[in-house]
């Protein structure tokens, strides 16, 4: 763990200990864009199907990838499986129809396109089990889950032009343990798609942002606008551009935490309104 998230939980735990707790989350960062959210009665999964390295994006190491299939540990218990989008860093079929089929009862909610990519590796499973639910969000009707502690609301947030634009690309408002916390898969940075969500209208605590909103360019303002969380957390850092990608953070947005290994994890404690 980096020493910002040292830092960060350092500072939570001194407010946990002199504050009543109202809000708590553990955060488990996994490859690429996957986290794992647990208010310690019910586990949230997005992007975290993802085992093997896919071009210059990484999987995950043996020992967390021992875990994958297992009944108990970080994937473990997992109660709702979500997925932005059909891109391999963000979803991988055949990891994921194992981890589906090896659970008794995690629910997944994704698009037609990651469950048609699904279907190709596990049909019947896809096609039969009452834990897949296709979902398709629009900005003027998002669909709202509800999975024991957990409430999420789910829109679509463009993945971009071209050859981009037919991509379903899902954002994920998830309040849990008392806390908001917001992901937006590989949403284009494109202030009109966030106003149209309704981003710019709420008070989110955690926000998981792509690495590259931090660079040059449009990303920076969309962050301030619309994802001015307490806790930022950048994600989708290419391992090979790990350290690089740390420097430039700590120079221009040292207040963005980096979870830079797979399993890394941290926990978001707000204190009472």
């Amino acid at each position: 763990m980096c020493l910002k998230n040292r830092w960060v939980a350092k500072a939570v735990l001194l407010l946990a200990v002199t504050l009543p707790l109202q809000a708590d989350v553990t955060i488990t960062q996994l490859a690429n864009e996957g986290v794992l959210l647990s208010d310690g009665e019910t586990r949230v999964m997005i992007d975290g199907m993802v085992v093997d390295s896919y071009s210059v994006y990484g999987g995950l190491p043996d020992t967390a990838a021992a875990q994958f299939n297992g009944p108990s540990g970080v994937f473990g218990n997992v109660d709702l499986a979500l997925v932005s989008h059909r891109h391999h860093d963000h979803n991988q079929p055949a990891h994921a129809c194992r981890f589906m089929q090896a659970s008794t009862g995690s629910q997944l909610a994704t698009s037609s396109q990651v469950i048609g990519l699904m279907r190709e590796k596990c049909r019947q499973f896809m096609t039969s089990s009452p834990r897949v639910r296709k979902i398709a969000p629009e900005y003027d009707a998002p669909v709202q889950l509800v999975n024991g502690t957990a409430r999420v609301r789910v829109f679509p947030l463009s993945h971009g032009t071209r050859k981009y634009a037919r991509i379903q690309n899902f954002g994920h408002l998830v309040e849990l343990g008392g806390v908001t916390l917001l992901h937006i898969g590989d949403a284009a940075m494109n202030p009109a798609d966030f106003e149209k969500a309704g981003l710019d209208r709420v008070q989110i605590d955690v926000a998981f942002i792509p690495f590259w909103f931090f660079q040059p360019g449009p990303g920076a303002a969309v962050v301030e606008r619309f994802m001015n969380a307490t806790l930022k957390i950048a994600v989708h850092i290419p391992p090979g551009e790990m350290e690089e990608v740390k420097a430039h953070l700590d120079e221009n947005f040292p207040e963005v935490v980096v979870l830079d290994q797979p399993l890394a994890e941290t926990r978001f404690i707000a204190p009472p309104p």
